[in-house]
């Protein structure tokens, strides 16, 4: 799939295509004639699709912000009823109803929209009753004005980021979307259906009437499966009506059930310690150097040690000035240059910093808001201890016995009176909270977890104290594992038997609920 950053553009393969258009229109199988309107053509591979359909008579409205895109999908248009118009589907007028609304909307976000654009959206969201935190990305206007262009009993069929599902801002989509249709079908996939690297989509297909109403959800586990229609679409009354993000649709209410009661016995990471995101630098690979650029520009008297990501300190619980010393030496950067307002700029500093202005960071909204583009604001003293909002096979959560700062790739935290940072990190890892960290979190193409900075403070934890000598076996133990499920093992009786009074039945249905959810997640 060709992926165009600047107008969003993501193409559908033709069997996904495929598979939308007849769905959509089997559903229209006792009419005779219809209108369908695509906001969005692209390449055209629904307008190529529809017109494959020889027993209905389609009035196609086909719209983009494209001209030659345009011009190309009308190729492949054969019949005359349709209009084929250039135009920014925001700024679309029509006093049309349409059966159908169809295609693959632009993903941009809201940052990189036109300030028309953002005034546009705003006002339809706005028509519709929804707030402005709802305008995050152009898809979300395509998806709230599709709606309001839909007959009475029309159809709404769209490929959508998954963030449709789990991320905070598209709760109110999903509410308004549940209030406007009588029927939502969900489709997510095991496999990346666009080869599009980190974009995970799913399919959304809305009724405005059903017989069979609510929302269903099935999960495809190839592309064979999809196109021989072999899949089940089944309700998840308590996952809709609760808080829990979309895309676990394929827990049952009784595994539902089973974790939010032992959610509602524990306390939260905000309860026990205070978290902040680490230092933004706005250009980490000018600002984060290694020790060949520190000596090239003598920039010791400028530095500081830091981490830049969780990627470079896999393996442990602790991070240690000896784990600083093996990044140096395996020349990772790890040095943050750091200078003050009324520093003195050295000769050589001077040929560094030109460099950055030859590349333009100085022009970088976070720079250019700055006194001096080069000082780095709200660098505060080194961290406690870090988590790393993004994680691969599980969450890591490091004492910090270093002098090393950490930048936005972790969150910092400090413990709050009354608890130990060691017992807090033992406690961390257990099947539990790794679970909840997986339902809390959102999820990316390739399998990446994510929990802002609202999801880690909200994060469950059933907290255990432990000695020095107990976390000292304990980091020993973890440096030596061969993976996660080692440790979990290791600690899940000790940490959830005394707090949550769990024995090994329940053990045994968290740790299958957490691989169903891990599984899904890396699509293993």
């Amino acid at each position: 799939m060709t992926n165009q950053k600047s107008t969003g553009s993501y193409y559908t393969p033709s069997y996904l295509a495929s598979f939308i258009s007849k769905r959509v229109l089997s559903h229209f199988e006792n009419r005779t004639r219809m209108s369908i309107l695509e906001p969005s053509v692209g390449d055209g591979a629904f307008i190529s699709e529809l017109d494959k359909e020889e027993n209905l008579n389609i009035n196609l409205t086909a719209l983009d912000i494209n001209k030659v895109e345009l011009k190309t999908a009308s190729k492949k248009w054969s019949k005359k009823t349709a209009s084929f118009e250039k135009v920014d589907f925001l700024e679309y007028l029509t006093e049309k109803q349409f059966s159908v609304v169809i295609g693959n909307p632009p993903y941009v976000k809201k940052n990189i929209l036109t300030s028309k654009q953002i005034e546009l959206s705003k006002e339809i969201h706005a028509n519709e009753n929804l707030t402005e935190a709802s305008v995050k990305n152009i898809w979300t206007t395509f998806l709230v004005k599709a709606n309001t262009l839909l007959a009475k009993n029309g159809i709404l069929a769209f490929v959508l980021p998954s963030e449709l599902l789990q991320v905070k801002f598209a709760e109110e989509i999903r509410e308004y979307l549940k209030t406007e249709f009588e029927r939502i079908e969900i489709f997510t996939f095991n496999d990346l259906m666009f080869e599009c690297k980190g974009q995970d989509t799913i399919v959304l297909f809305a009724y405005k009437k059903a017989v069979q109403k609510g929302e269903f959800f099935t999960n495809i586990l190839s592309r064979e499966s999809l196109e021989k229609n072999n899949f089940v679409l089944r309700k998840n009354n308590l996952l809709v009506e609760s808080n829990v993000k979309w895309t676990h649709h394929f827990l049952t209410s009784d595994e539902l059930t089973f974790i939010d009661n032992l959610k509602k016995e524990l306390k939260t990471v905000n309860d026990y310690s205070d978290s902040k995101p680490g230092i933004v630098t706005a250009a980490n690979k000018f600002f984060i150097i290694d020790k060949e650029t520190e000596e090239n520009y003598n920039l010791s008297s400028y530095t500081k040690p830091i981490i830049q990501k969780g990627f470079f300190v896999n393996g442990s619980v602790v991070f240690n000035e000896d784990d600083i010393q093996k990044l140096e030496k395996n020349k990772r950067p790890t040095k943050l240059l750091q200078l003050n307002e009324n520093d003195k700029i050295s000769k050589k500093l001077r040929e560094y910093l030109d460099i950055g202005e030859l590349k333009q960071i100085q022009e970088r909204y976070k720079c250019k808001i700055r006194n001096k583009w080069y000082v780095i604001p709200n660098i505060s003293e080194k961290p406690d201890a870090f988590f790393f909002k993004r994680s691969h096979l599980y969450p890591k959560l490091l004492k910090n016995s270093s002098n090393a700062l950490v930048t936005d790739s972790a969150y910092k935290v400090k413990m709050r009176n009354g608890y130990d940072l060691n017992s807090f990190i033992y406690s961390f890892y257990n099947t539990l909270t790794l679970l909840l960290s997986e339902l809390e979190g959102r999820y990316y193409g390739g399998g990446v977890l994510e929990l802002i900075p609202s999801e880690f403070k909200k994060l469950p934890i059933p907290y255990k104290e432990i000695s020095e000598e107990q976390f000292e076996k304990f980091t020993s133990e973890f440096e030596k594992k061969t993976n996660i499920e080692e440790i979990l093992s290791a600690n899940d009786f000790n940490i959830l038997n005394p707090t949550l009074g769990i024995n090994n039945e329940d053990l045994n249905r968290l740790t299958d609920i957490r691989n169903k959810l891990k599984k899904k997640r890396l699509r293993n």
